[in-house]
């Protein structure tokens, strides 16, 4: 209904939060409608959860396109936050060196794409700003001043001085112990020293780096140079299912999950394969990315012979079906004998310039009466944040739900989740769940010693359940 958007608008738009007077919120988010495809990459990894060492020599890199292809002024502000993502006690000049409210310098316009675009993308630590202590940042990006906000990025940096280990137990929720997954964390401090461990450590635990469900925690047994974080029904998830996906790296031919495609003068269609709910059906142990995403373009988009045969024939309903089916096959197979060296500079440096905008029709076939409540597709594509873009709105002559979103090339995950009038997200409605999932899980630790004044993050542990979980059958 639109009635639940409108309140979590409402909700948004009070940005300001308890404690600190910005206008928007310390959460991953992208407050302008021409702002596309966000991304922060340790190492420029596009798989990797963006947590950093101090002073390791480590980089992240933020990334983004602006649709309205014209230069911008747009600058970035580091804020140093608590554990709960608030503003820290500490000033500027205690948390960077350098200099703060840069100017974004590094863009270049999208090449021979449908969509225009400009890629801006900005490295940290930089020649400018550098990082004085761990713990959690935020990156804004604002276009002139802090009052106009793109978008906003979480970072963790960490000093890694405890060792931290997570193991699979049984769920303790008997009633789903064949649906759910619960994890128990111990931390070793032997080399770092403590006065009141219990009070001074907790834990933040996400589910495939997704900052909505993470569960925060404080140790529940001390015993020597050990903390235990051991208490039943503490670290659970329900363990869903494998991430739906598809893949539009390739415009020519069509990819993983994709029905058609359509290339018109000012764009792309990508319609992909219809979807059912998948609350009553058996596990599929598939490969997926965990609701990631991966921007990427397997053609070389600068070709015109390739773009306009696409245009003049492959995708025309009045060409030869003969003719057509020809010269896709050979635009093909010409892609496929490509020199692999090349690929790999190409993929690096130029994916991110050459892959274009596609128009993208979710269809989702389901019958189940949802009153007082929204169907929304959700991934690290859109923060798990459900908006209006990616609301399904139900059709009563197909008995469908269906939305179009605006997609760069790439490889994406995917979920289907239920969000009710308050704004809580059931994804189980619509995938179902198992305790066998394969899921990503990501284990911060935070430290306040007494007399400290922001909270230092002293370790960080990633697990998949795969290696340790025990399967309930």
């Amino acid at each position: 209904m639109k009635n639940i958007l409108i309140i979590m608008l409402l909700l948004q738009a009070t940005w300001t939060e308890a404690g600190n007077d910005y206008n928007f919120n310390f959460k991953n988010q992208v407050y302008d409608e021409y702002i596309k495809t966000v991304t922060l990459e340790i190492n420029n990894l596009p798989t990797n959860f963006p947590v950093m060492t101090l002073n390791s020599g480590q980089f992240v890199m933020l990334k983004f396109d602006d649709l309205i292809n014209e230069e911008r002024n747009f600058y970035y502000r580091i804020i140093h936050c608590d554990k709960d993502w608030q503003p820290s006690g500490l000033r500027e000049i205690e948390y960077i060196s350098g200099f703060n409210d840069e100017r974004l310098r590094n863009y270049e316009y999208s090449v021979n794409t449908k969509t225009p675009y400009l890629h801006y993308w900005q490295k940290f630590p930089n020649k400018d700003t550098n990082f004085k202590v761990s713990g959690n940042y935020l990156i804004v990006i604002y276009e002139d001043k802090i009052d106009y906000p793109m978008l906003t990025r979480r970072l963790v940096i960490t000093e890694n001085l405890v060792n931290v280990d997570i193991n699979g137990t049984y769920p303790g929720d008997v009633e789903n112990i064949r649906y759910k997954q619960e994890m128990q964390v111990n931390i070793n401090f032997e080399k770092f020293k403590m006065r009141n461990p219990v009070e001074e450590v907790s834990v933040v635990m996400l589910q495939n780096e997704d900052w909505n469900n993470a569960v925060h925690a404080k140790p529940s047994f001390f015993s020597g140079s050990n903390l235990r974080f051991n208490k039943i029904k503490t670290f659970s998830w329900w363990g869903l299912t494998e991430y739906r996906d598809f893949d539009t790296r390739s415009l020519m031919r069509l990819g993983r999950h994709v029905s058609y495609i359509e290339r018109k003068n000012n764009g792309v269609d990508v319609l992909l394969m219809k979807d059912e709910a998948r609350r009553n059906k058996v596990h599929l142990a598939n490969f997926d990315f965990n609701g990631r995403f991966i921007v990427d373009n397997f053609e070389r988009l600068s070709n015109s012979y390739v773009t306009d045969v696409l245009d003049k024939y492959v995708n025309n309903i009045q060409a030869d079906d003969a003719l057509r089916q020809s010269l896709r096959d050979s635009l093909v197979s010409n892609i496929n004998r490509r020199n692999e060296l090349l690929d790999g500079e190409y993929r690096g440096e130029e994916r991110n310039l050459r892959s274009d905008y596609t128009t993208v029709t979710f269809v989702l076939d389901d019958a189940t009466n949802l009153d007082n409540e929204d169907v929304y597709v959700l991934g690290a594509m859109n923060n798990w944040m459900p908006s209006e873009e990616y609301r399904m709105k139900y059709d009563q002559k197909s008995d469908m739900y269906t939305t179009k979103v605006q997609l760069k090339q790439g490889y994406y995950n995917y979920y289907y989740g239920v969000v009710n009038a308050k704004g809580e997200i059931n994804y189980k409605e619509m995938e179902g769940s198992w305790n066998e999932t394969e899921n990503d899980y990501q284990a911060l630790v935070y430290y306040k010693g007494l007399g400290d004044i922001y909270d230092r993050v002293i370790g960080f542990k990633t697990y998949n359940s795969n290696t340790g979980l025990l399967t309930i059958r």
